[in-house]
């Protein structure tokens, strides 16, 4: 409704446009400007400072906790904001505990991708939910074993390669 296509016609009509899931672009636009913010104030690196005792935790203890983690944030936020905030809180706190950043980010970015439950989780989920076929409980059952089964995986994986 604003640009034109070089035929005089508009690439966009306001018909189309008011059809458009505004909603779930404004919940992922502002998460990744939330996890942007963590990072210019410096408050992912403060949380990596309060992080940094992870040496006390086994290796393949915490891959587990991080996949754990990064999987059940990413049902409330957007895998892109989640990794967005997570890995400059991941990195410093590697450095600030001492283990190779890989070991943390790895599985976390792995993770970031494996959320099942819910429908803002992923793009994936928003579309199967948007068809009406699944209600939102129906994909919280099936997707908290998902979850489950996702963490187990990436984090054996990631043991085996990067432990």
């Amino acid at each position: 409704f604003l640009s034109p296509n070089g035929q005089g016609q508009r690439l966009l009509t306001w018909e189309r446009a008011s059809t458009i899931p505004w909603g779930v672009l404004l919940l992922f636009s502002g998460g990744i400007c939330l996890a942007k913010g963590f990072v210019s104030s410096g408050l992912s690196e403060v949380l990596g400072d309060w992080l940094s005792g992870m040496t006390a935790i086994p290796t393949f203890a915490l891959i587990l906790l991080v996949a754990l983690v990064v999987t059940f944030m990413t049902e409330t936020t957007s895998n892109t904001a989640s990794t967005t905030l997570l890995m400059p809180v991941l990195a410093a706190a590697a450095l600030g505990a001492g283990i190779p950043p890989e070991q943390v980010m790895v599985p976390a970015a792995m993770s970031a991708s494996c959320a099942f439950m819910l429908p803002v989780a992923t793009a994936p989920n928003t579309v199967v939910f948007g068809s009406g076929l699944v209600t939102t409980a129906q994909m919280a059952r099936a997707g908290f074993l998902f979850n489950l089964l996702g963490a187990a995986i990436i984090s054996g994986v990631c043991y085996l390669m990067l432990g």
